[in-house]
């Protein structure tokens, strides 16, 4: 089959549209040219690469093959499918169509970056990197292949050289948001042990050194408004500008509650992991209480070292505005460690804020009313359906489960990555009408959308009350 595209004018327009994100007008005026040039292999991508950006992937995939036939030797066909594919959930044919697209197109430094990240995403940590290198080779300059690399290094648990990678890229790209975010993330679990030059890390070095240990009995606003002005001075003294897409501030051991919320989204199906889950719930009546209470999970002592957090609540279906949770593993020990932090707040934070034993995460009862409700003297209303076992064993077999070789925790102590989160949650307090917030002294809003959402979500609670 003889390749026959339009006129570059036409082509172009078509470009164009699709540069715009104009997804759907870009299909359309391809399909319309297809029929007067079918055997175009550019019109055939952009068609694809249109749907693809409508993820209606199985047609984007067709579109590819139909490129394909045309043109077999199409090394971008065969990368733009993978991606496709990878976007779709296939891992292993995505990698499939990388090789091919290297095959036939060897210093193909992107095929090598996309079949990275297909790869990491499997947990093939060490091929990641392998392929990372390889496209490193061929694009000495390509940042999103070092900041890449660094998240597998990350994961296999090489952080020094995760650093470094996490530097590379900045040094390439000084802008590169995601790539400041993945080293100020691994900066809050890790200390480096080489010296670095770098800002970032800097920054972090002077606030791990600001003493959080609570000496008095009673927490006060006075050492709250310090501790937060000194880290702000620090931030400040080097001329950081930084922003992080993150509101919760975690400690204790990491959860894989990405692979149950994925379960539940998908097939409304609750994990037979979370019938077991419990969780020690404290609504702080400020933005003040809720650093102090951060203080208090950071030097809570656990026998299990229980994964406890910190956040604001934005869904408007969830009551509260800040909330403090500590997740355990049965009632028994929900019920022992609630009573154990009531003592430690009483004592650290005053009278008035108390915990509360629920179960597992809210958004679950939203669709499962039962789920919620707690026996302390024998069964469960709702026990797990054995019917969704079957789904639980299909979506593990679509999605490997990526286990990180080192389970990681976030160190103790104040770090970079907890500041930026703190100013979030500032301008969360200012948008709901959270007077303590004042006593911080942040003049800059730093999240207009939180702020906005903050807002938005005090008004639709006042309508509801009307």
């Amino acid at each position: 089959m003889k390749n026959q595209d339009p006129p570059r004018e036409h082509l172009q327009s078509i470009l164009n549209l699709f540069t715009n994100s104009k997804f759907q007008q870009a299909l359309t005026n391809s399909n319309l040219m297809l029929e007067k040039f079918p055997n175009s292999v550019v019109l055939c991508n952009i068609a694809g690469a249109s749907n693809a950006g409508l993820r209606q992937f199985d047609a984007a995939i067709e579109n590819y093959k139909q490129a394909l036939k045309i043109k077999p030797d199409y090394a971008e066909a065969y990368y733009n499918m993978g991606i496709a594919l990878k976007d779709k959930g296939n891992l292993e044919e995505a990698i499939e169509s990388y090789i091919k697209a290297l095959k036939i197109k060897p210093d193909y430094a992107e095929a090598y970056y996309n079949m990275g990240n297909a790869l990491k995403d499997k947990g093939n940590l060490e091929e990641a990197i392998e392929s990372y290198i390889k496209a490193l080779k061929i694009k000495p300059d390509y940042a999103e292949a070092y900041n890449n690399m660094g998240i597998a290094l990350k994961d296999k648990g090489n952080l020094e050289e995760a650093i470094e990678s996490y530097i590379k890229a900045l040094k390439l790209k000084s802008d590169y948001i995601q790539a400041k975010e993945s080293l100020v993330s691994l900066l809050a679990g890790y200390s480096p042990q080489n010296d670095s030059k770098n800002i970032i890390v800097k920054v972090n070095e002077k606030i791990r050194k600001i003493d959080i240990n609570n000496n008095s009995k009673i927490i006060s606003d006075e050492q709250i408004v310090n501790l937060f002005s000194r880290s702000e001075d620090c931030i400040s003294s080097f001329g950081l500008e930084l922003r992080t897409s993150k509101d919760q501030i975690f400690r204790g051991n990491t959860m894989n509650c990405e692979r149950h919320l994925s379960v539940f989204d998908k097939h409304d199906a609750i994990p037979e992991y979370c019938f077991g889950c419990y969780k020690v719930q404290v609504e702080p009546r400020s933005i003040i209480e809720l650093i102090k209470l951060f203080i208090v999970f950071d030097q809570l002592e656990l026998n299990e070292n229980n994964t406890r957090k910190c956040m604001i609540e934005f869904r408007p279906e969830i009551s509260g505005y800040y909330k403090g949770l500590i997740y355990c593993y049965g009632l028994n020990q929900a019920n022992q460690i609630s009573d154990y932090l009531n003592i430690i707040i009483k004592q650290s934070i005053g009278i008035g804020l108390s915990s509360k034993v629920k179960r597992g995460c809210s958004q679950y009862a939203i669709s499962y009313p039962d789920y919620k409700e707690i026996n302390l003297s024998g069964p469960q209303l709702m026990n797990y359906n054995e019917d969704w076992r079957v789904i639980e064993n299909s979506h593990d077999k679509k999605t490997p489960l990526h286990v990180n070789e080192v389970k990681r925790v976030n160190l103790p102590g104040l770090s970079l990555n907890d500041i930026l989160i703190i100013r979030k949650w500032i301008d969360y307090a200012k948008g709901i009408g959270d007077s303590s917030a004042d006593l911080l002294n942040q003049k800059s809003v730093y999240y207009p959308i939180i702020h906005d959402r903050a807002k938005a979500r005090i008004h639709s609670l006042h309508l509801t009350t009307l």
